[in-house]
């Protein structure tokens, strides 16, 4: 059996590596269309949940002891200016973490380094322009005229293009927002703890980023804002910026100060359907695109690439696999964009006849601990 991945990211890698591990998918190669080391997303700063971790330590994903990673113990949910407040604890599930940060480039070097103990091929400078089916097998052409043919393609390549691909259909939701991107400096660092605020004009997070010794704490700001207001902020100088920020965020943390240029993209929602079809697949950003309330994105692409390979591991018909794998993943997404979309939505429209009910929905949460448990669980677990 021969498998190809197109997208060398992190979760085609992870995809790679768990079929390695469950002995499925054969002869393994991935496709990549950037040149080998490319250093893009250099200052991205990934946040993992604590499943996700579990996940790429089983594909034999190890982070060296000198990368470091910011340990999530807590994350605290308030709303601007209205009482309510929820404090999820890895505590809660009877574990030290929720989940942790990372640099990029730390995340990609583990990955790296797991692909080449496994011996996975990886073409670089490889762009898909086509996928081709035949009978049972398919043909991916390359931007180099190159054709290569496959039992199974596995699509992780980002937004899918439906060129590639155009019996997958893609369906996207303009969210009317952007997210304001920028690396934050508080007065007093809370270690270990995220941040998600409910904002009058829009999600605001702070999640911790990791820091090597004697290197201040910082935070990476996502704050989703109306497009017009976004580019305002963006255009702003530094002290207006700022001073929006401390206004937004509170006093949780001291005085918070900027420590980088400010960055965004256009947030949008999307899901590809029919996700699979014969031996061809789609996974991770490929197959979904949901808004990074709760930061859920990756986690949801990593839980793909498992679910995948377990998928080829109870089927011995390639597309059956996909097929079946399809259904079983229709529930998560399904639930995922929706609570992201609830997180981004739910709290910041409707004004002060709807303050009272969402701080009391977030009271209740903290009150009663089965339901703070289930979302713990969702989040973490």
């Amino acid at each position: 059996m021969k498998t190809l991945i197109i997208g060398a990211g992190p979760v085609g890698m992870t995809a790679a590596l768990a079929m390695r591990h469950a002995s499925v998918g054969g002869d393994i190669t991935l496709l990549e269309a950037a040149p080998k080391n490319t250093s893009s997303f250099s200052d991205r700063n990934i946040a993992l949940s604590l499943a996700s971790w579990r996940t790429l330590e089983r594909v034999g994903v190890h982070v060296e002891k000198d990368a470091p990673r910011a340990a999530i113990s807590e994350v605290d949910v308030t709303q601007q200016g209205v009482f309510g407040m929820l404090r999820l604890r890895a505590s809660d599930v009877n574990e030290s973490q929720l989940g942790a940060a990372i640099a990029y480039p730390d995340l990609k070097a583990a990955l790296d380094r797991a692909l080449e103990r496994e011996a996975i091929n990886v073409m670089w400078n490889a762009k898909a322009t086509r996928i081709e089916m035949n009978a049972n097998r398919a043909t991916v052409h390359l931007e180099t005229g190159e054709a290569l043919t496959a039992d199974c393609v596995v699509i992780a390549d980002g937004a899918n293009d439906e060129t590639l691909m155009p019996t997958f259909k893609q369906y996207t939701r303009d969210s009317g927002q952007i997210a304001v991107i920028a690396k934050i400096r508080p007065a007093k660092p809370m270690p270990g703890i995220a941040f998600e605020r409910f904002t009058q004009r829009g999600v605001l997070a702070l999640i911790p980023r990791a820091a090597k010794q004697n290197e201040a704490l910082e935070w990476t700001l996502v704050w989703a804002r109306a497009k017009d207001d976004a580019a305002r902020l963006l255009e702003c100088d530094e002290a207006m910026f700022i001073d929006d920020v401390n206004a937004a965020f509170g006093s949780t943390m001291g005085a918070l100060s900027l420590s980088s240029k400010r960055t965004s993209y256009p947030l949008t929602w999307r899901f590809v359907e029919p996700r699979a079809s014969g031996c061809v697949v789609a996974i991770g950003n490929a197959a979904q695109g949901v808004h990074p309330a709760a930061a859920q994105g990756l986690n949801l692409g990593l839980r793909d690439a498992a679910q995948l390979a377990d998928a080829l591991t109870t089927q011995t018909n390639v597309s059956q696999a996909l097929s079946s794998f399809a259904r079983a993943r229709a529930i998560d997404r399904a639930t995922t964009i929706g609570f992201t979309g609830l997180l981004a939505y739910g709290f910041d429209r409707g004004g002060w006849m709807l303050d009272a009910p969402r701080g009391l929905a977030l009271t209740a949460l903290q009150m009663i601990p089965p339901l703070r448990r289930e979302m713990v669980r969702r989040l973490a677990l």
